[in-house]
C-alpha cells in the first residue's frame, strides 16, 4: 500500500476509534452519576460498538494494547450484564401481577445493588485507552471493511439459518444474537446506510426478547409460566421474520467502496449512532 494511502488509513482508523472511545467515556460518566437501567444499557451498547470497532481494525493496533483494552472491557461488560439482568426481571414483575410481588422486587433490588457496586468499581478502573493506529499491515480501510463484512455476512446467514431451525436451543439463538450484533455494528461503522442494518436490528430485538425471558426465568422462577408463553411467541416471530427476510443467502458481497467513502466524510457525533 502506498505511503500516502497507509497514512490516510491510519488517520481514519484513529479518528473513528477516538469517536467511539469518547462516546464510551460519556456513557461511563452517565453510569457513575446514576446507575439507572437506561444508563447501564447504553454503556453496554457503547462497549460493544467500541470493541467491534477495534477488532475490525485490529491490524492497525499493537496486539499488547488491544489485549489490555479488551480484557478490561470484558470485565465491565460482565458486571454491567449482572445489573441489566436484574432490570430485565424487574420489568417482567411489573408486567404481570404476582402474589407478594413487593417481596420479589425487594430481593431483586438487593441483588441489583450488589451488582451495581461491582460495576461502579470496574468502571472506576477504566482509563481512556488512547489507541493510536500504526502500520496497518499493508491494508487499506476499504480492504479491511470488505474482508470483515463479507466474512460476517456469510457467518450471519449460516448461523441465522441454524438459529431459526426448530431444533435450535435458546443458547443457540443467543449465540447467533451476538453474531448479529457484531455484524450490525460493523456495518454501521463502515456503511450505516446499508439496508441490511434495519433488518439485523429487528432480528437482534426479537432474539433479545427471547433471551430476556430465559434470563428472567432464572432470577424469578415464579414468572416461569408467563415467560415460557412469551418466549414461544417471540421465537415464532423470529422464525417467521427470518424466513421472510433472510432465509435465502445473499449472492452479492456486503463490503463495498462505500466504506472508504463514508470514512472520508466529516466525523459524526456519537448521538447519531443507532441504539441497541
Amino acid at each position: 500500500m502506498p505511503v500516502v494511502a497507509a497514512h490516510e488509513t491510519m488517520q481514519l482508523v484513529t479518528r473513528q476509534t477516538r469517536r467511539l472511545s469518547r462516546h464510551l467515556a460519556l456513557q461511563i460518566k452517565r453510569v457513575l452519576k446514576s446507575c439507572d437501567p437506561n444508563a447501564v444499557h447504553q454503556v453496554r451498547v457503547a462497549i460493544r460498538r467500541f470493541s467491534q470497532g477495534i477488532v475490525v481494525c485490529k491490524p492497525c493496533f499493537a496486539a499488547k494494547d488491544l489485549h489490555k483494552c479488551r480484557r478490561r472491557l470484558k470485565k465491565i461488560m460482565s458486571a454491567a450484564g449482572q445489573v441489566r439482568n436484574c432490570d430485565i426481571a424487574d420489568k417482567f414483575i411489573d408486567r404481570w401481577s404476582l402474589p407478594r410481588a413487593d417481596r420479589l422486587r425487594a430481593k431483586l433490588e438487593i441483588r441489583r445493588e450488589d451488582a451495581a457496586r461491582v460495576l461502579v468499581t470496574e468502571l472506576k478502573r477504566w482509563t481512556d485507552r488512547k489507541l493510536t493506529a500504526q502500520d496497518c499491515a499493508g491494508k487499506s480501510l476499504q480492504e479491511m471493511a470488505r474482508e470483515a463484512l463479507d466474512s460476517m455476512a456469510k457467518d450471519f446467514h449460516e448461523r441465522g439459518n441454524e438459529a431459526a431451525s426448530p431444533k435450535a436451543s435458546p443458547h443457540d439463538m443467543h449465540s447467533f444474537r451476538i453474531v448479529a450484533k457484531k455484524f450490525r455494528y460493523t456495518l454501521e461503522l463502515f456503511d450505516a446506510s446499508n439496508p441490511l442494518v434495519a433488518g439485523i436490528k429487528r432480528v437482534s430485538a426479537l432474539l433479545g426478547d427471547i433471551n430476556d425471558c430465559v434470563t428472567a426465568a432464572v432470577l424469578v422462577p415464579r414468572l416461569g409460566a408467563h415467560l415460557k408463553k412469551r418466549q414461544r411467541k417471540k421465537t415464532e416471530e423470529f422464525r417467521q421474520y427470518w424466513a421472510l427476510e433472510f432465509a435465502k443467502p445473499r449472492k452479492k458481497p456486503v463490503g463495498s467502496a462505500q466504506a472508504s467513502r463514508r470514512q472520508s466524510r466529516p466525523e459524526e457525533p456519537p448521538g447519531k449512532a443507532a441504539a441497541g
